[in-house]
Order: structure tokens, then sequence, then C-alpha cells
């Protein structure tokens, strides 16, 4: 029954997302729709919730406060390092346009960091493991799998921060511009440091639960290494990142130049996850005619 409340809840909140950052702004100039108040805030956290909604369905509870923690944590930190010394992502700072800060560092950053870092674990997984969550053994799979997971997770900033620090909304500054729509090339190198952290902490941290469930002594309840999702469930972090594309790129995109770059760089994350989905329904749809009477 929990999990069911589970589905259920993030199901809703990707609708919620998909209505107010994609549908209601597809029919601007044939039907006006109601819109969220605080959109973006609103918006982002909705994100987040379903995030983290879907991960407990999947991983469980305890990996899941884990994987939150560590994602927060070390993200809040290096974006904190990072406005105070311009290190990791160049030289930078936050305006009011996300609301209050810890340090300097706005309060919905590490949620925003989660709301995204979820559904590129997924497709990671899906990409290379064929199958939604879990990190077998093996030290060259673990580097592999969070080296992927930041490569698709960077692919969004390509298209997010561009939007976000550009005219229209100026949630932060970079101080000394840079050749991509005015970022430093230093920030995406950022972003790889920062999500090859947060995925390589995690995933080690999610070996050991999988170790200690073969042996008897589970961090966590013990859960199959391939995913009991089934395809359409895991199939809705798949569709979160690609709604998260067609929301950035429908809210007025400014440098216009995003529209092409975001469908180039994570249009394949999530075709490729599509296309491992669909192999993946096809014994089973084939199982169930063959059972069917």
């Amino acid at each position: 029954m929990r999990s069911r409340i589970l589905l259920i809840a993030a199901c809703v909140l990707l609708a919620v997302f998909a209505y107010d950052g994609v549908v209601r702004l597809l029919l601007i100039g044939l039907v006006r729709l109601p819109k969220l108040p605080a959109e973006l805030t609103l918006l982002t956290s909705i994100l987040a919730l379903f995030s983290l909604t879907h991960a407990w369905y999947s991983i469980g509870g305890r990996p899941t406060l884990v994987f939150f923690g560590l994602s927060a944590a070390i993200a809040w930190a290096y974006e904190e390092v990072g406005v105070a010394t311009g290190l990791v992502f160049g030289a930078y700072h936050y305006t009011d346009y996300l609301g209050p800060k810890l340090g300097n560092v706005p309060y919905l950053i590490p949620l925003a960091w989660f709301m995204m870092i979820y559904p590129s674990y997924v497709i990671a997984n899906l990409v290379l493991e064929g199958h939604a969550t879990g990190t077998r053994a093996g030290v060259w799979r673990l580097v592999r799998l969070a080296a992927v997971s930041a490569a698709v997770m960077t692919a969004w900033d390509l298209v997010v921060d561009p939007i976000l620090s550009g005219p229209s909304a100026r949630a932060w500054i970079w101080e000394n511009g840079g050749p991509y729509f005015g970022i430093p090339i230093q920030n995406f190198l950022g972003w790889l440091l920062t999500t090859f952290t947060v995925y390589l902490a995690y995933r080690a941290v999610e070996q050991r639960m999988g170790a200690g469930a073969t042996r008897g002594v589970a961090l966590a309840p013990p859960r199959p290494v391939v995913s009991p999702l089934g395809s359409g469930v895991a199939a809705l972090p798949v569709a979160a990142y690609g709604l998260m594309l067609v929301s950035d790129l429908l809210s007025g995109v400014e440098p216009a130049g995003v529209a092409i770059v975001g469908p180039l760089v994570m249009g394949p994350p999530v075709l490729l996850a599509a296309w491992r989905l669909w192999r993946l329904a096809r014994p089973l749809a084939a199982e169930r005619s063959g059972r069917a009477p």
C-alpha cells in the first residue's frame, strides 16, 4: 500500500510539472490556462519531490535519503566554494532571483541538483546496464556509471545555464563572461566534477548496500539488481528529463541558440534510455501474450 501511494504521488507530481511547465506553455495563444504561483520555485520543488518519491519507490527509503543527503551536501559545498573563490565553476555570484540563501547559495539550488541528479542516474543505468537502478560490484563499473551519469546531468546545464544566467532571469551573474553564451567553459568542468563526486559517493554506498544484502547484513531492505519497476514506471524519470528539456525550451529561450543545443545534448540520452526501455518491455509483452488464454 505504501509503495502504491509513493508511485501515485510521483505520477501526480510529474503530471503537475508537465501541465505547468509544458502543456500550459504549448497552449499559450490558444487557451489561457491558470499557472502556478512562484512558478520557478514551485516547479523546481515539484520535480524535486517527484525525484524523491520515485526514488523512494524504486530504491527504498534509506538509500533515497543517503542519495539526497549526499547530493545536497556535496552540491552546496562545491557551490559555496565556487562562489567564494571562483575555483570550481568560474567567477560568479547569485542574485536574489532564486530567493533566500544559505551562505552565498540559494536554498533552492540543492533541490534543483537532486531534481535532475536522480533522473540522470536512471538514464545512465538504463543506457549502460539495461536496468533502471542499482550499482553492481566492481571499481570500473562504479567509475563508468558515475562518469556517464555526470555527463547526462551536465548536458542539462548546457541548456539551463544560458537561460537562467541570461538577460531575462539573471539568477546568477558570470563576472568575466565566457565563450558559451557568456559562460566560461570552466563552469561545465565544475559541473562534471560536482556530479561525478555525488554519483561516485552514492554509487559506492549503493554497491555496499547490495553486497550487504547478499551477506544478510543489508544496510537497507534488499532490492534486486534489476529494477522490479516495469518499463512503464522506469520510464517516468526518463520522461521527467525530457520534459525538463521541453520546458526549458518553451520558457522563452534567450539566447535563442539554446533551442538548437538543447535537443542535441539532451536528446540522445533520452532516446537511448527509451530504446533500452523498449527492449526491456518486449520480452515482458511476449511473455504476457503467451500466457493469455
